[in-house]
């Protein structure tokens, strides 16, 4: 899939994949005057794999550059839905991983994201099975809401997107 073609696929659930803007809120982050935040976080996002499903439905996993002192990556496995005007109707992350280097990334993440696409059971693969080699969330304590397209714990406190 060419740059482009990524960045336009990007551009569809970038508001969701990223924290929030400063001084926006899950209420105000698609205000035109957060474009320029959005459009820059598209940028860092790398859309290493997108497979089509029939009813506009798509799997992707993304990568994108995690905090660390060393060169690091993580990567975020999922959905979304698409309308027949081409907009975003359903978000949901299946998993995200721990960070790692980019070359146990592509080969973790490929692994993954085909299971996943063949809704395969992911389990054996988070934290409490496998360590921090592959998923992070969701785990006994954080999964993913669909409705509120976020991460939240148990006791429903989020654990992205929200500003402190």
């Amino acid at each position: 899939m060419d740059r482009k073609r990524q960045e336009q696929v990007i551009q569809k659930f970038v508001r969701y994949a990223v924290k929030l803007a400063p001084a926006s809120s899950r209420t105000t982050m698609f205000d035109l005057e957060f474009n320029e935040y959005y459009d820059r976080a598209a940028r860092e996002l790398n859309l290493m794999y997108l497979k089509e499903q029939q009813g506009g439905g798509y799997y992707f996993l993304f990568s994108r550059p995690a905090r660390s002192i060393n060169p690091m990556f993580e990567g975020v496995g999922g959905r979304f839905i698409l309308n027949d005007k081409d907009s975003l109707v359903e978000y949901e992350e299946v998993f995200r991983t721990w960070k790692m280097e980019e070359k146990d990334l592509k080969s973790r993440g490929k692994f993954l994201f085909e299971k996943m696409i063949k809704a395969e059971d992911l389990s054996p693969f988070y934290s409490k099975l496998a360590g921090d080699k592959y998923i992070e969330f969701p785990d006994d304590r954080f999964h993913f809401d669909k409705n509120e397209k976020k991460w939240v714990d148990s006791s429903g406190d989020s654990i992205s997107n929200e500003r402190n």
